[in-house]
């Protein structure tokens, strides 16, 4: 997520649309529906269950981002639903074309479904899905919420110079793709890093939709419309999100149950990454079972 500067001027040089599109052509999908491997929609656990989770990705991800921690909520007899935002496990040239109201209504319209059906729906949100569920569930209320590695802006580095929001704004003009890669997927547990899915290339205009959304979901109104319980899983070493602005956003959250764990080993991907055990033992004991 974070796009560091030499990104932003390898994707400034005269990378053609068409170089995008092989690399897009070349990435492993799904022969029936075309989704890319690791993006699409996952159904788990009964159906029938008295509670639902929504797992909502981030960033240019899919719903492998959460690792396993679907399969063990379901397990415990959840009705698990992994969405796919809006743009995403389909091509890049699709994401270009999401704005961000579209991918807060995607989020509000998996909720309104789930809360038609089931008695208790919590959400576990990873980067900016955490970010979008904050906004979505304004407006429609959840009972549970739990935010692995929340997106309320990008981390900072010194080189930087500039903040990157800053960057994207002056290049914004003649930038249309910067190049993510393999190398900038930031898990520290490297043997993890091919597993977890994200484009290569990214649309500068995706990276926009990001930091608005990360805008409206840092706004202290929105946060203390919260009031349901919540959890939050954020690494002090986290390269992507901003580490101080989740620490300000956990602040001014408005739920009187909340909770902050700090991890120290591991990068942004925290659901695969060093301290995955205790990310997943946390959110088991925090989400509980559903209601009888």
């Amino acid at each position: 997520m974070a796009l560091f500067l030499t990104f932003l001027f390898i994707g400034s040089c005269s990378i053609t649309n068409h170089l995008v599109r092989q690399t897009d052509l070349r990435a492993p999908r799904n022969p029936t529906s075309g989704i890319l491997l690791g993006a699409e929609v996952r159904d788990l656990g009964n159906g029938h269950s008295t509670g639902a989770v929504l797992f909502v990705h981030g960033f240019a991800g899919g719903s492998n981002n959460f690792s396993d921690l679907p399969d063990q909520l379901a397990r415990l007899g959840w009705r698990v639903r992994v969405m796919r935002l809006p743009g995403h496990g389909t091509s890049p040239f699709d994401f270009e074309k999401i704005s961000t109201d579209e991918l807060i209504q995607a989020v509000r319209n998996e909720l309104i479904q789930l809360k038609r059906n089931h008695q208790k729906v919590v959400i576990v949100g990873h980067s900016m899905g955490c970010a979008l569920s904050v906004v979505a569930s304004r407006d429609i209320s959840v009972d549970k919420l739990v935010f692995g590695a929340p997106f309320f802006g990008i981390t900072y580095k010194k080189y930087y110079i500039l903040p990157v929001e800053t960057w994207i704004t002056l290049l914004d003009p003649i930038l249309r793709w910067t190049h993510k890669g393999a190398g900038n997927i930031k898990v520290n547990k490297k043997e993890e890093k091919e597993k977890i899915l994200s484009y290569q290339w990214i649309p500068l205009k995706g990276v926009k939709t990001l930091v608005e959304i990360g805008n409206k979901a840092k706004n202290d109104e929105v946060l203390k419309s919260i009031k349901s319980p919540i959890l939050f899983f954020h690494s002090s070493k986290d390269e992507a999100a901003s580490p101080k602005a989740t620490q300000k956003a956990f602040q001014a959250v408005g739920s009187h149950d909340k909770a902050l764990i700090w991890v120290n080993r591991s990068n942004h991907h925290i659901f695969w990454d060093f301290d995955r055990e205790t990310v997943m033992r946390e959110t088991e004991k925090f989400i509980g079972a559903p209601p009888p």
